[in-house]
């Protein structure tokens, strides 16, 4: 495979992110992520894949619906979970899940996405937090195929897995007790 996108837009702020997008979400996103790391075990992964210890392959569905879950009440009326693939430069990388905030056919929606180092093309950063406009003028396209509200979602088959995922993640954060209440009311802060 080709070189790996470049760092800008995965992980890092930019220059008109948003308050409640602000570097200390992204360190909240990054400490999720390696707690979501911690818990993904067989009954997490997609049916499709193999279990890896700690990785992310398999893992995108029951990231997102978590995450989505996650996310405060305004923040959540306002996002959807995404099935679809993503395009990179000339290639697409093929059935993957997500989280998009915002209007789905707005350049300005955000797109957060906690495996996209499943795929080497993106191996550079464990999350993506960005607008999908930037996204696109860096040749990272995310295309969803089927786009699910926090309430659809519990119908969706990953909601089993999910279940099993957050009862994992609150045993994490009964260990981790101060990360929850902060990334909360940093989200919520305008």
């Amino acid at each position: 495979m080709g070189a790996t996108v470049t760092q800008s837009a995965l992980a890092f702020s930019g220059s008109e992110v948003e308050s409640w997008f602000s570097a200390r979400l992204r360190r909240r996103l990054y400490a999720y992520r390696l707690a979501l790391a911690e818990e993904w075990s067989e009954s997490t992964v997609h049916p499709a894949f193999t279990f890896r210890p700690n990785g992310p392959v398999g893992q995108c569905g029951v990231s997102s619906a978590w995450l989505l879950h996650e996310l405060p009440w305004l923040l959540r009326v306002r996002s959807r979970y995404c099935v679809g693939d993503i395009r990179v430069c000339d290639q697409t990388l093929q059935f993957h899940c997500w989280i998009e905030l915002g209007n789905p056919t707005s350049a300005r929606r955000w797109v957060i996405d906690l495996t996209c180092d499943q795929y080497e093309l993106l191996s550079d950063r464990p999350f993506v937090c960005d607008r999908h406009g930037r996204l696109v003028d860096l040749a990272i396209e995310y295309r969803a195929l089927l786009r699910l509200s926090a309430q659809e979602l519990r119908h969706d088959p990953v909601w089993r897995r999910t279940e099993v995922l957050a009862a994992g993640m609150s045993r994490w954060f009964d260990h981790h007790a101060s990360i929850r209440g902060a990334a909360t009311s940093w989200l919520c802060r305008r």
